[in-house]
């Protein structure tokens, strides 16, 4: 006891003392960019005919400037004034007193951050305003501003001589949601462990002081069973056969514009309960997306995965069994619904590792004997994975939960029935449950204490209790029905009969062997394993069914329904791989139709695109270095379904399979993010959300379009009045019918008779 509390006060003076020597490495995006500003400014503008105006400035620890960039055409001039920020408040009083020939005029004051840039591009450096008063009237409460985003306040009636005092308080915004705690956590326990394990240590390093690193590694991978290591470059081999044209091709889409440009800003996520999300991606491959990198350290990972399931539900050694069951679990094109977010890549296949690696830490605490010591190091080290896995992404407890349930079953083939043996084979995986359980709740309290998510994002919200039996009698049945009906496109009728065919086998061979408790206990085992599918979705509010999430549950359990077939059907031994090779090869070939369509369909839409960007800039009141309100009416134009060699499926379950083949490669609420990307200017003013019509921004709009009557004249697209600029206004509109529907809404709410426009 006292090794471990030594390891932890150890640990945390180290962390402690990093903190203060590398304070920037803590940090995210936007703070650290606040971390590195010490500046906050007033710019002051004369608005008002004025000739030869000036401002005296007075105020302890000011600095006033005449840039040139504040003349404007009509010859009005102002000041800049400068001042220090720090992380404590500190209270400014600024007199202004304006000095020209005219006798009243305004002074327009933006209250903003410094202009920080690095690479010659400008970063969000904020700071926060606190009690703005003017001449003793208070003008706003607080304000947190950068240099591109001001807060902004009009003096107006401004005499000659009149002194204008402005009064403030000031600080840098750094609060705990900026703290990489993801990181500072798994530092702590990252040093702890090395305290605790520096025997063990200091005994490596002397070993590898005697030998050459490349000797050292070369030995310990010709360590690693001879079966593990060819069904790993075999899965390999064949996924990057299935996916390389993605890899290659560097197709992107929907969120991931902004991180082919610079790296993704990790404060959002960690408000959507993904707080370790970008932790690798910015860690080790620098945070943009990388062509190629990104999918081949995705394949790694996800094959290492495989391999792992396979040994922690004691797949026979056989190269054939675990390239067959890593491959069923690999090439499905379940995998493409993930890989359309390439953003998300690589850290969840690296939360399944974490989670996987979790699990078999607490059996190995279980059932080898180990110091007690060592017990504790390996449940802790257990807990904070399972916590990484979730905090990368939430829905990997539906993986945890099939992988558990699976190793019970699997488990309970080698049980002979008798109560007296229940306890030696079941008891010990307590240890895994009580892990799993503490990994939850450590990951809750980090979401309730230290990022608190956004209400309205993804699955923040939990489900009414009132509303419980009646979800779980939901995915009762959708557990069981997604045995014999998924229709997601891209995947076989075939495939799934040949699932269905495996469970039901398995289903038999249960029936048909063993005592009467046996087979309670694997029909339990079993079905809970077809349930736990749905674990992600028993206490989110909002229900929902899609590719990604089956990847993460459905496809865990087909892997396992294989290796059990394997396993404990060896009459079946030629069958069973016939079918197991065939489910594979029919994934392949419609892995590589769907990147077919993809491509296509990114081409064409891209194409599309230039087509509406011409049309955009041949208006006439169209103006590149003018900012623009964009306002889309209908869904984002998707042209891969043009190449989809197949109908649709009659029911309307694929509708939540979307990301393989509906959506588009434009986020749906920020319309022209693409293509301003590659555009000479910055032209996106506000950005009203077209996917939330309660927007107050787009509700907004759309009044001063209805009012304007500019919808009158709208029509849909390819129409020439499709886009139309008006004003700040670039209006773009893609269905007929959603115009429509708009139009009606907006009689309701607005019913005076629009005015035509000429």
């Amino acid at each position: 006891m006292k090794k471990i509390i030594k390891a932890l006060l150890g640990g945390l003076v180290i962390c402690m003392v990093l903190c203060a020597l590398f304070p920037r490495a803590f940090l995210n995006g936007d703070a650290l960019w606040t971390y590195q500003s010490d500046v906050g400014r007033v710019d002051v503008a004369f608005s008002g005919e004025v000739e030869n105006g000036c401002l005296e400035v007075r105020g302890n620890n000011v600095r006033a400037y005449e840039p040139k960039w504040l003349l404007d055409n009509r010859h009005n001039q102002g000041t800049m004034v400068s001042f220090p920020v720090s992380y404590l408040k500190k209270i400014y009083k600024i007199t202004l007193n304006p000095l020209g020939n005219a006798r009243e005029l305004s002074l327009e004051m933006n209250f903003r951050g410094q202009d920080l840039r690095i690479s010659n591009q400008r970063k969000p450096a904020y700071v926060c305003f606190e009690n703005i008063q003017v001449n003793g009237k208070t003008v706003a409460e607080e304000q947190t501003v950068w240099h591109d985003k001001p807060f902004r306040y009009c003096a107006e009636c401004v005499s000659n001589g009149e002194p204008v005092i402005i009064s403030f308080g000031i600080k840098k915004p750094i609060s705990f949601t900026d703290i990489r705690w993801g990181w500072l956590f798994g530092l702590f326990i990252a040093c702890s462990l090395l305290i605790s394990c520096f025997d063990i240590l200091k005994r490596l390093v002397n070993e590898l002081s005697k030998k050459d690193i490349v000797q050292v590694i070369a030995e310990n991978y010709r360590n690693v069973d001879v079966v593990y290591r060819r069904a790993f470059w075999i899965i390999f081999g064949v996924l990057c056969f299935a996916f390389g044209f993605h890899a290659i091709q560097f197709m992107w889409g929907n969120h991931d514009w902004g991180i082919v440009l610079s790296p993704r800003n990790t404060r959002y996520f960690m408000l959507t309960e993904r707080y370790a999300l970008f932790s690798f991606k910015n860690t080790v491959l620098g945070g943009t997306y990388l062509p190629l990198i990104y999918d081949v350290v995705s394949f790694l990972f996800l094959v290492l995965n495989a391999v792992l399931l396979c040994i922690y539900w004691k797949q026979e050694k056989r190269v054939a069994y675990f390239v067959l069951c890593g491959l069923i679990l690999t090439v499905q094109p379940f995998t493409l619904s993930m890989m359309y977010y390439v953003h998300m890549l690589p850290e969840v296949f690296v939360g399944v590792t974490f989670a996987l690696i979790a699990l078999m830490l607490g059996e190995k605490i279980a059932f080898d004997k180990n110091s007690r010591t060592r017990k504790v190091v390996f449940s802790l080290l257990s807990i904070v994975l399972i916590n990484l896995s979730l905090a990368m992404y939430p829905v990997l407890i539906n993986t945890i939960a099939v992988a558990f349930v699976g190793r019970l079953l699997v488990q309970s083939f080698g049980w002979d029935g008798s109560w007296k043996r229940l306890k030696s084979y079941f008891v010990p995986f307590a240890i895994s449950v009580v892990n799993i359980v503490l990994g939850i709740v450590l990951y809750k309290t980090m979401l309730s204490f230290v990022f608190p998510p956004r209400a309205d994002r993804y699955n923040a919200l939990t489900l009414h209790f009132s509303q419980f039996p009646e979800r779980i009698w939901t995915l009762f049945k959708q557990s069981f029905h997604q045995l014999y009906e998924y229709p997601y496109p891209f995947i076989s009728q075939a495939v799934l009969w040949i699932f269905l065919c495996f469970t039901i086998l398995i289903a038999l061979h249960i029936c048909l062997t063993g005592n009467i408790k046996q087979k309670i206990v694997r029909l339990i085992l079993l079905g809970g394993a077809l349930f736990a599918t749905q674990s992600a979705m028993m206490i989110a509010k909002y229900h929902i069914i899609d590719g990604r999430i089956e990847l993460f549950g459905l496809a865990v359990f087909e892997t396992l329904v294989t290796v059990l077939v394997f396993t404990n059907l060896q009459k079946m031994h030629n069958l069973s791989i016939l079918a197991a090779t065939g489910v594979v090869w029919v994934s392949i070939v419609n892995d590589l139709d769907c990147l077919r369509v993809w491509k296509l369909g990114f081409d064409a839409e891209k194409m599309l695109w230039n087509r509406v960007m011409a049309r955009m800039e041949s208006q006439k009141d169209f103006d590149a270095n003018r900012k623009y309100d964009i306002v889309q009416i209908g869904a984002p134009i998707s042209l891969r379904p043009r190449f989809y060699r197949k109908s649709y499926p009659s029911n309307g379950f694929h509708d939540h399979a979307e990301n393989l083949l509906s959506f588009s490669y434009d986020a749906r609420w920020d319309l022209f993010h693409a293509h301003e990307f590659y555009y000479q200017t910055d032209f996106r003013g506000e950005r009203p959300r077209p996917d939330r019509p309660n927007d107050p921004k787009y509700k907004a709009q759309l009044k001063r379009l209805w009012e304007a009557g500019i919808l009158d004249k709208a029509s849909a697209w390819p129409h020439e009045n499709g886009l139309i600029v008006w004003k700040d206004v670039i209006l773009f509109v893609t269905d007929a019918k959603a115009l429509e529907n708009c139009k009606k809404q907006l009689t309701k709410e607005f019913p005076r008779q629009p005015q035509k426009t000429p």
